[in-house]
This record gives C-alpha cells, sequence and structure tokens, in this order.
C-alpha cells in the first residue's frame, strides 16, 4: 500500500535544499552535489564514479555549456 503515496510539494519546495535532494532520490545513476554548507562554506559531494576529478570537470563544463546557451529555465 506504501508504493501508492506520492508526496506532493507546494510550489516554493525548490526553496528549501532537503526537499531538492529529496525529490532527486532514485533518480540518478551519478551525482555531484555542490553547494553551500550551514555555516556558509563550500562544500562538495559526489558519488563514488564520479571520484575522478576529470569526470567532474567535464560534468561542471557541460553545466556551464548548458546555461550559457540558455538551456535551463530560472
Amino acid at each position: 500500500m506504501a508504493d501508492n503515496v506520492e508526496k506532493l510539494y507546494p510550489a516554493n519546495a525548490s526553496d528549501n535544499p532537503d526537499n531538492v535532494l529529496e525529490q532527486a532520490i532514485g533518480q540518478y545513476q551519478d551525482v555531484f552535489v555542490i553547494g553551500w554548507d550551514k555555516d556558509g562554506e563550500m562544500d562538495v559531494r559526489s558519488s563514488s564514479a564520479l571520484a575522478d576529478g576529470g569526470d567532474i570537470l567535464w560534468l561542471i563544463e557541460k553545466f556551464k555549456s548548458n546555461l550559457l546557451n540558455g538551456e535551463y529555465e530560472g
């Protein structure tokens, strides 16, 4: 029965980083997360498959290219 339960998020759910991360559960093969921790310090984490700095740099550059080309809506 729990398989039928779907959590609903309000329109401003992305204001809370925990909601964003919760909605991503089960959606990705590998992840790289960069953000500000509660002390205002940059914190970076990744799944073990992305332990190579080259793979992470490629992801950053791909995101940067997509962002500059207007592929994301704000």
